[in-house]
């Protein structure tokens, strides 16, 4: 069951000179409703960003490590993951130069893919292990199905809302018919969470139900006639 939380603005306009072509006329007071419904899934999988560096006493040298971790890299993940690694083309620079500090050259790339719930634990611990590898970020996934009955969920949510709002207002003024005139659906914010890197393990290491779920929120434009 999807959690929801919602919130609304109010705003009464004037009657206008000139209706819009896709409304129909309105004989009383035109309402403004900005609403916003915002609800949970559960996770499906998660999707994982990770650094990768090698360094060495030259340019080729860096990228030769480089190149060496990412391919042990694949070697311990490749049962994990989903789908394939992506990997990005890499980038280098020198450092240091001094007599305190020898000149060295440090080669840098990234990776990402996507694994599943049961893999959680036992990927964080293998690429906690590697040389050179660092976790930067981990975001809980829905299953695609799943979201999309969500944001169907906060849709109907939200029209209900817009609905109670306009007929409480309208009785406050005197108003007794209440008509919606139109709906303007603002992007929605939708899909992964970050999961908190400060999350610790436990004895028996890396819970994924302890993950903040993927949430969605709908945000939309109501336009009523009250008269």
């Amino acid at each position: 069951m999807a959690a929801f939380s919602a919130g609304a603005a109010v705003m009464l306009v004037p009657r206008p000179a000139a209706v819009q072509a896709q409304q129909a006329p309105c004989s009383g007071t035109v309402l403004q409703l900005a609403v916003m419904e915002k609800g949970e899934s559960t996770i499906d999988r998660f999707r994982f960003s990770l650094a990768v560096s090698g360094e060495g006493n030259s340019e080729r040298a860096a990228l030769d490590q480089l190149k060496q971790r990412i391919s042990l890299l694949r070697q311990r993940t490749s049962s994990l993951i989903q789908g394939r690694l992506t990997v990005p083309p890499p980038t280098s620079y020198k450092r240091g130069g001094s007599e305190a500090r020898p000149q060295r050259y440090v080669a840098n790339t990234g990776a990402s893919g996507e694994l599943t719930r049961s893999d959680y634990n036992l990927f964080l611990e293998t690429v906690g292990g590697l040389p050179g590898v660092r976790l930067q970020g981990m975001t809980s996934m829905a299953n695609e199905d799943a979201e999309q009955r969500l944001q169907q969920r906060l849709l109907a949510a939200a029209l209900r809302r817009g609905q109670e709002e306009a007929k409480a207002i309208a009785t406050t003024i005197g108003a007794s018919n209440v008509r919606l005139l139109s709906i303007q659906r603002n992007d929605s914010v939708r899909g992964p969470r970050p999961v908190p890197m400060a999350a610790r393990s436990s004895a028996s290491g890396f819970d994924p139900a302890e993950a903040p779920n993927p949430e969605a929120t709908v945000r939309m434009q109501l336009k009523y006639c009250l008269s």
